[in-house]
């Protein structure tokens, strides 16, 4: 079973200016992904509304592409998440799995994941994501 690990912003600042991967691989991502639609744009207006101070957990729109392409090409039929935040990155591997696929979301704030369940709605992948609010452990 292929996972998809995506690093928590806590990593991320220890990088200390480095990039994690190949910027070779940013760049191709860049050049040749769709902008986001427009439930992804409106999850993501909604989360700085709703948040502003946390809103820089927010994963980009080149992150979210990032994380439905492997998902859509391994196949992948179950993923889980840890740290939903407001589900934009939710939305975004639920998009990606097989057909009958499910991700189990993590997070310990009813109230942030409860912004993106809207959107989910709207975007014909809520049935694919259970939402488990406890510590992930």
């Amino acid at each position: 079973m292929p996972v998809i690990v995506r690093p928590c912003r806590q990593w991320q600042g220890q990088t200390a200016g480095r990039q994690p991967t190949h910027p070779v691989v940013g760049d191709y991502l860049l050049s040749h992904h769709a902008p986001a639609d427009g439930i992804l744009g409106e999850l993501a207006a909604a989360t700085r509304e709703a948040d502003a101070d946390a809103a820089h957990m927010q994963i980009s729109s080149d992150e979210g592409a990032l994380l439905t392409m492997p998902t859509r090409l391994t196949g992948a039929r179950f993923a889980v998440e840890v740290g939903v935040f407001t589900g934009y990155s939710a939305l975004c591997i639920a998009r990606g799995l097989a057909d009958g696929g499910r991700l189990l979301a993590c997070d310990v704030s009813e109230e942030r994941a409860a912004i993106g369940r809207p959107y989910w709605e709207r975007a014909g992948v809520a049935d694919r994501i259970d939402l488990r609010i406890a510590p992930a452990r």
